[in-house]
């Protein structure tokens, strides 16, 4: 059994240098292309969706939100409700925030959009908008007549819907504000922001001590955010938040996530058809390179039968060659991806609408697709070697 294995082995190495260099480096060019096309494409897929799960945790919820309880508007006895959610170890930062519907206008346009009291020293613990002023100055807590605005509301700053926007508010502007209670403020826009995330750049900030003279009331939010020192364990702090005798509501982030599942699904079926084209054109190359070999190794291999070389062997022979070619091409494709590819989306991430997107390559994702293409080329290897030693020693021969 070893012998065979080594005449095998031996077999196709013969056949390996002695044939065609130029075909044999296409043939693994072509391979390392197909490799590097899933790579890309999966890892594309997941950077774009870890960029959206990152705006949604670092500019809309934070990582937990706490809602008001069932049939109830608003979060009672705030202050109390911080400082116990404070005290639990891992948590980096607590925001309330009151949000209001309004009606905003400012010289011939006007639109609505959701206006959210924050204390902007609580809010920079739990969200990164501060990070992102792109005109003017954030917030303070003692502001009553400022306002901060995304740059989806103000215009003018690139956002992705100028039409609905105010048409092109400038920092120092008086904009006016009609609450849904019915009470309108005039106020001067401090600020504006834009994180490129369209949810976010729809919401407009006021501190809540403004918040608390538009509506009368008093240490009383819409909802609070919190934030983890870690991502992904988000039902141990809620765990711990039920314990401290909180009845409010307790989400995490993923299920204000909605979209971002939508969105991960269209890719899994986008990455999936397009690495099954991929694999495709990987088989086909590798049936057609070790079919040609064969026939034009006709006759050598039927006089190698003839001579008592085993079917076996010769089968072997040719799935050895397509692995050769596969796993050279993959070794050339973790060259490409590792030193060319993602260095290049690293120092020029793609430019989304929902921000930066580089490429996200995981371990065992690039063993998931090197693990199909060499399942798909050596199965096509096989076949017209099969198909091969199927002809009588008589037939291969003299091709009768």
């Amino acid at each position: 059994m070893l012998s065979d294995h080594k005449l095998a082995l031996f077999l196709a190495q013969k056949s390996i240098i002695k044939g065609n260099k130029g075909t044999l480096g296409l043939t693994i060019f072509i391979m390392s292309l197909v490799f590097v096309n899933s790579v890309f494409v999966s890892s594309l897929f997941l950077g774009l969706t870890n960029t959206i799960n990152d705006q949604i945790i670092n500019t809309v919820y934070g990582t937990v939100v706490i809602e008001p309880k069932k049939d109830e508007k608003f979060i009672d006895d705030v202050y109390s409700l911080k400082q116990k959610i404070s005290r639990v170890p891992g948590v980096k930062g607590v925001s309330a925030q009151y949000i209001m519907g309004s009606v905003m206008s400012y010289k011939d346009k006007n639109g609505a959009w959701s206006v959210y009291s924050i204390n902007p020293d609580d809010e920079v613990t739990v969200t990164t908008t501060h990070n992102f002023i792109i005109d003017g100055e954030y917030l303070s807590k003692l502001d009553e007549n400022d306002i901060l605005l995304g740059k989806e509301i103000a215009g003018g700053y690139g956002g992705d819907d100028e039409s609905r926007s105010l048409g092109g508010v400038k920092t120092g502007d008086s904009i006016d504000v009609l609450f849904n209670n019915g009470v309108k403020r005039t106020y001067r826009v401090k600020g504006i922001f834009g994180v490129n995330f369209q949810r976010s750049d729809n919401i407009a900030y006021i501190s809540q001590k403004e918040m608390t003279s538009v509506t009368g009331m008093e240490d009383k939010a819409s909802q609070i955010l919190i934030r983890t020192e870690d991502v992904g364990n988000e039902g141990q702090f809620i765990k711990q938040f039920l314990e401290l005798g909180i009845n409010e509501k307790i989400k995490p982030w993923q299920d204000y996530a909605s979209m971002v599942k939508e969105i991960t699904q269209s890719f899994d079926i986008i990455s999936m058809l397009i690495s099954g084209i991929g694999l495709f054109v990987a088989g086909v190359t590798i049936f057609i390179i070790i079919y040609m070999n064969t026939i034009s190794k006709r006759r050598q291999i039927g006089i190698s039968r003839a001579v008592g070389i085993k079917e076996s062997v010769i089968i072997n022979s040719y799935f050895i060659q397509a692995l050769f070619i596969v796993m050279s091409g993959i070794i050339v494709g973790l060259l490409i991806v590792f030193y060319i590819v993602a260095p290049w989306f690293i120092a020029h991430p793609l430019d989304f609408p929902m921000g930066p997107v580089s490429l996200l390559i995981l371990p065992e994702n690039v063993f998931i697709n090197a693990i199909s293409l060499v399942i798909a080329a050596s199965a096509a290897g096989l076949i017209p070697s099969m198909m091969a030693v199927r002809e009588t020693i008589i037939e291969s021969m003299w091709g009768d």
